[in-house]
């Protein structure tokens, strides 16, 4: 049962979850559904009190090129998709496009997408492609996803100890002339910290944990942690099971993280990334993390609704409500407003 005082906070509170994928409006567009996200993603988020969503529109994985392997085409495809949503949307869809953009209040009726990539390969390796997408309004970017791309190696690919290539330096460089935010989420540990010593804005880790307390590939460690909150970004916590513990993973368990990253780094690099994804159909089975039951997600927060919980068991667990603001959107919203250009430049 949540609090009173947990759900005030809650829904006074802007709330950014720092990254979704697009598999739920791909199958639903699949299955005639005209406006997907409108009519099913948007209700579910507004009854979690999501203001900011950080949206993998495209990236590195099969199931984001919708099984087609043509980054480029399925990028652009989605990109419009999401568009025509938005100009049907009367309002409710928004884009945060630039600083100015970004809202000051929670907005019942209307929710904002950050539009980013799951990894660099949309890019097929030509930097142009990079400017197009952002006047496309492509605002984040994941460097890699798992595996190796043009840019890095991702995290199954740690013997390498590879860090960026000539084209992934160059990309860094470029987002941040352009005022795009770096994300480190699935790249490789010597790829992580060659982003760090490129990159001159803050960067950001959307959805990972803490290898402290949970040794797996997709969690980061302590120096990793530091150095990212080093450059004033933030790290996204990741709701899926078998990133929180390797068994018994629990609500609490999930608190554990957050708790030790700001044990480490102090509240002001927290946020939320808890990678609402669900196997409902949309992915595809060459992607075997998607399909070996690693997406499952804690009982007490399998989606948007119980957002909530996660707000009453910060109170319980003696987090102040100015922290839980921070920790609910705005460090993330901090981040943007820092790294995006405002209006006109």
């Amino acid at each position: 049962m949540v609090s009173a005082e947990a759900e005030r906070i809650h829904r006074s509170s802007i709330v950014v979850e720092a990254h979704r994928d697009m598999f739920e409006m791909v199958r639903l567009k699949n299955a005639g559904e005209k406006y997907p996200v409108l009519n099913a993603t948007l209700p579910r988020l507004k009854k979690g009190g999501v203001t900011v969503t950080f949206y993998a529109i495209c990236g590195d994985s099969v199931s984001h090129s919708k099984g087609t392997y043509r980054y480029l085409s399925a990028a652009l495809e989605n990109i419009d998709a999401l568009r025509q949503e938005a100009e049907a949307s009367g309002g409710k869809i928004r884009f945060i496009l630039n600083a100015d953009d970004i809202p000051s209040t929670p907005s019942p009726d209307t929710h904002y997408f950050v539009l980013s990539f799951e990894g660099g390969r949309p890019l097929e390796g030509r930097l142009e492609h990079l400017r197009n997408f952002y006047h496309l309004g492509l605002r984040a970017m994941q460097i890699t996803w798992n595996l190796r791309n043009e840019l890095a190696d991702g995290i199954k690919e740690e013997e390498s100890r590879g860090g960026l290539t000539r084209f992934g330096i160059s990309v860094v460089k470029e987002m941040d002339r352009l005022g795009m935010l770096v994300d480190l989420a699935h790249i490789s540990r010597a790829g992580f910290f060659h982003v760090l010593d490129v990159a001159q804005s803050p960067v950001i880790c959307s959805h990972s944990n803490c290898k402290k307390l949970n040794l797996h590939p997709r969690t980061i460690d302590d120096e990793q942690i530091k150095t990212l909150a080093g450059t004033g970004g933030v790290i996204g916590i990741n709701a899926i099971a078998t990133q929180v513990a390797e068994k018994g993973a629990t609500l609490d368990k999930l608190v554990d993280h957050m708790c030790h990253i700001v044990d480490l780094v102090g509240v002001e690099h927290l946020g939320l990334g808890l990678d609402f994804v669900k196997n409902d159909g949309a992915l595809h089975p060459d992607d075997e993390l998607f399909n070996s039951g690693e997406n499952k997600l804690l009982s007490e927060l399998e989606n948007e609704e119980d957002l909530m919980n996660l707000t009453d068991r910060l109170l319980t667990r003696g987090f102040k409500e100015t922290e839980i603001k921070k920790i609910l959107g705005e460090n993330f919203l901090r981040v943007v407003r820092q790294v995006l250009k405002p209006r006109g430049q």
